[in-house]
């Protein structure tokens, strides 16, 4: 059909804490139902530092990258309605997988071969078109980050247009810039907080009434003299969460207010300070947000177009992904890096 038999692929081998970039890794063949799309962006995340960690223990081999656009070039038996050449985002679960895992730990990238090549094989009913004039680039966030943003704002927090709520935004990273301007088109008064002066200056920028340091963020909660309706921590680990309840307790002193909510984003393997009276005492919900259903795609594609949502990416080629992914573990990453296959190094 066009395509060659074999292709660059940035491949997961169990034991590795890097990813393998091959350059005879096989062209999937098309399954029924399946379509064959060649890779025009994917983004790197956090979730794939993660991953190499191993604190998930997986003896799959396969392909990164979860965050995917790319243009349909081949239609396995069944499929309708899928156009050839057309742009189209993809939704990382995978329908009707079987295992034994959760389904994000089953998806594309994750589990079933990924976006981190130059062609990749995905069920039909993952593809969202992608609006016209919108670039690979840009819409690969739609895939993951935005979506994974949306639906910890909109749905898990349950934040509307309108809503005059205090929201902190913790960790201004590939994500966190992105909810920063979502939560701010909604209304609400937006802070933010990170340890870098890079990010905090970018908060500003997008809108943040205040963007604070650690320790300012330490004094200010401790002092009693700041808090917040809702915290969205990208982070997630002992520290932000111990200073997302500090943000969050003043709230507690009013007997008729409704609950603070700490809505937890970020993925890590660390334990969090948590007893059952500081969450009663001061009434607080502890929400864990992940990923977002195929129509929170579709919503994420439309903040793009409307330019709601407007993300600081950066671009690097395939054979760039271990050095993308280790700026990642250094927190080096200023916005979202976007993976290209078609750029050569």
């Amino acid at each position: 059909m066009g395509h060659p038999n074999t292709m660059r692929a940035a491949v997961y081998r169990p034991g590795n804490t890097n990813l393998i970039v091959e350059h005879n890794f096989p062209v999937p063949q098309l399954r029924k139902g399946e379509v064959l799309i060649k890779v025009a962006a994917c983004g790197a995340c956090h979730s794939d530092t993660f991953l190499l960690t191993n604190a998930i223990i997986d003896d799959r081999t396969y392909v990164f990258g979860h965050e995917t656009v790319g243009h349909a070039v081949e239609l396995g038996e069944g499929v309708e309605g899928i156009e050839i050449d057309k742009l189209y985002a993809l939704h990382a679960i995978v329908p009707c997988a079987k295992g034994s895992l959760p389904p994000i730990d089953d998806s594309t990238g994750i589990g079933f071969n990924g976006g981190f090549a130059e062609y990749v094989a995905v069920d039909h009913r993952q593809l969202v078109p992608v609006p016209y004039g919108l670039s690979p680039e840009v819409a690969a966030v739609a895939a993951d980050s935005l979506i994974t943003v949306f639906n910890a704002v909109h749905n898990t927090a349950e934040l509307r247009p309108g809503m005059t709520k205090r929201v902190l935004i913790y960790g201004v990273g590939g994500l966190g810039h992105q909810a920063l301007q979502l939560a701010k088109a909604y209304g609400a008064t937006v802070f933010a907080v990170d340890y870098k002066r890079a990010a905090r200056n970018l908060a500003i920028e997008l809108g943040a009434e205040r963007a604070f340091s650690l320790s300012e963020l330490a004094r200010e909660t401790a002092a009693g003299k700041f808090t917040v309706d809702i915290v969205f921590d990208f982070v997630v680990n002992e520290q932000s969460f111990s200073l997302s309840k500090a943000a969050t307790k003043p709230n507690g002193l009013g007997f008729d207010k409704p609950p603070s909510k700490i809505v937890l984003v970020g993925v890590s393997a660390e334990n969090l300070p948590l007893n059952s009276a500081e969450i009663i005492e001061f009434p607080t919900l502890v929400l864990p947000s992940l990923y977002g259903s195929i129509d929170d795609l579709k919503n994420s594609l439309r903040l793009l177009e409307d330019r709601t949502v407007q993300p600081i990416i950066n671009l690097a080629p395939l054979e760039k992904v271990d050095q993308a992914i280790n700026d990642l573990r250094a927190s080096a990453v200023f916005g979202r890096r976007i993976i290209v296959p078609t750029l050569r190094v």
